[in-house]
């Protein structure tokens, strides 16, 4: 993970540029001439990345765009572009509509594991552990950890919120998978009371109201069907995004190469520097 708070790019006019440059330097990694197996997967694997800046690139552009519809992009929905050999897949999210998952209580902590496909005794070990993670004792729930459970692989328990999705991979219970579900469906770049349940998906809204899946969903298409509109809880809310944080997924797929990109994007309100990212892996 990089450091929070790099600086973004300048204007909306540097982001068209840097779509340019991207795929300028995509069309030049796919023009070498390169003879062995080994060094046409390594040509694949560049052209991919390549690809993938290029889409990352673009979708910021778009999102910049002071037309209102640009910034209706931000829907969750994965959308396809295509370039020369290349298959780009792109996803942006709002991360309001996500469960915070500093600030958790015990029921909520306990749903969202399930949701993450965890279960039975690793479930208690996974939740205990967490919201030990977090609380400022060192005090053990049951099924918990606190710093002595961590000193012999030289862990020391955070005793305050997480900075990143990724720091979960130190408190005990959770591995890869687990990990990459919550992705999905969790964040600790919103502060607890800020869930917008308008921008989040059912399965979220069930997760955060304990209501089943069914009936949030039901309760979307409401929504929706009043509304005219295919997402109209994704996108109502001010048109000023100064303060929200996007999650923008690329995925780059060229003959023999794969490519991805996971940034999470803060909008700034500054003109000058109209985002930051926050964290990119």
């Amino acid at each position: 993970m990089i450091a929070r708070r790099e600086r973004g790019y300048i204007t909306v006019a540097a982001a068209a540029c840097i779509v340019v440059f991207a795929l300028i330097a995509m069309t030049l990694v796919s023009s070498m001439q390169i003879a062995t197996d080994d060094a046409v997967a390594e040509q694949a694997t560049l052209r991919a990345g390549a690809a993938a800046d290029a889409g990352f690139a673009l979708v910021m552009a778009r999102l910049l765009s002071p037309e209102a519809g640009e910034r209706a992009f931000a829907d969750g929905r994965t959308r396809t572009f295509h370039y020369r050999d290349a298959v780009i897949h792109v996803r942006v999210e709002d991360e309001r509509g996500k469960i915070p998952l500093n600030g958790l209580t015990e029921d909520v902590a306990t749903r969202l594991l399930e949701a993450a496909g965890v279960e039975g005794g690793r479930l208690l070990v996974a939740r205990d552990s967490l919201l030990d993670w977090q609380d400022a004792d060192d005090m053990p729930r049951p099924f918990g950890a606190e710093r002595g459970d961590y000193a012999d692989s030289g862990i020391r328990p955070a005793n305050g919120d997480l900075d990143s999705i990724d720091e979960l991979r130190l408190v005990r219970g959770f591995d890869t998978r687990t990990i990459a579900n919550l992705r999905l469906l969790a964040t600790v770049y919103v502060p607890p009371g800020r869930f917008d349940p308008r921008v989040a998906r059912p399965e979220v809204l069930a997760l955060m109201s304990g209501t089943g899946a069914k009936s949030a969903i039901a309760a979307i298409e409401r929504a929706r069907e009043r509304a005219r509109q295919r997402t109209a809880i994704a996108f109502s809310g001010p048109k000023d995004w100064r303060g929200r944080s996007l999650s923008i997924a690329v995925e780059a797929q060229v003959p023999d190469g794969r490519a991805v990109r996971r940034n999470v994007v803060q909008f700034t309100g500054d003109a000058a520097v109209p985002y930051v990212v926050i964290a990119a892996d």
